[in-house]
Parts: structure tokens; C-alpha cells; sequence
């Protein structure tokens, strides 16, 4: 199978940079597989489980955050201001966030402040999700 160009790009650098054969990817718009030789494409990216398949055939689950993605000239890059391995989420520590995030969310009356808790909630409950597929 043909391969192309992963990098995983957060604020603090870059965090993975590799060949793959395979991306799957949940945009804005729903989900998004990826493969070599790939048309021009930029989608915003939700925040969700990705999937990159590196050569024959392992599967490595990342939890990214909203970002962007960008594919050209067979190289992909994603942009996200949080990733990493779902093997590194510390599955506790993201369940004490959600049931903080939930607390706080009962107490809110502020919209401003309400969103960002109810973002915050999301992205403790996705990791959460993402981990205890591993167990």
C-alpha cells in the first residue's frame, strides 16, 4: 500500500512525524478516512479519537483536540492545540475532569463561562472514551 506524510503539530511542536498508510480523522463534518495520493483538502477537525495506521496495518488511537487539517502533495498535517497517544491519557485523571466540568456546569449561569465548561466537559469525556477502549 501506498504511504504518506503524517505530521501532528500542537503548540509545543511537532509531535509526530512519520510515513503512514492510513488516517482517520473526525472533522467538523464527520468522519474522514485518508490515503496516499489524496486531492487538496482542508477541513476543520472536532475534537475525537484518530486513527493512524502505520505500516502493515498498526492501528495508533490519538485523542486530538479542534484544529485543522491539511492535506497536500501526499503530506498531511494536523494542527490542534492538544494531542496525544490514547495510551498516555491518564483515564482517572480525564474522569475527575469531566465530573468537575459537570459540577461546575450545574453551578453557571454566565454563557461565556458556560461554554467553555461544557468544552471542556466534552473533551474530558471523549479522552475518557478514547482510554477505556484500551482496557
Amino acid at each position: 500500500m501506498a504511504n504518506f506524510r503524517l505530521e501532528i503539530v500542537t503548540p509545543t511542536g511537532k509531535i509526530y512525524s512519520k510515513d503512514v498508510e492510513f488516517v482517520l480523522a473526525r472533522t467538523t463534518e464527520g468522519d474522514m478516512g485518508i490515503l496516499a495520493n489524496h486531492s487538496p483538502f482542508v477541513a476543520g477537525l472536532a475534537v475525537g479519537e484518530m486513527i493512524v495506521r502505520e505500516e502493515k496495518g498498526k492501528e495508533i488511537p490519538y485523542y486530538v483536540s479542534e484544529g485543522f487539517l491539511e492535506i497536500n502533495s501526499n503530506k498531511v498535517i494536523v494542527l490542534v492545540d492538544e494531542a496525544m497517544l490514547a495510551s498516555e491519557i491518564d483515564l482517572e485523571k480525564a474522569k475527575k475532569e469531566a465530573i468537575f466540568a459537570e459540577e461546575k456546569l450545574k453551578k453557571l449561569t454566565e454563557d461565556k463561562n458556560f461554554i467553555l465548561t461544557q468544552k471542556s466537559l466534552h473533551e474530558a469525556l471523549v479522552k475518557v472514551s478514547i482510554a477505556e477502549k484500551l482496557l
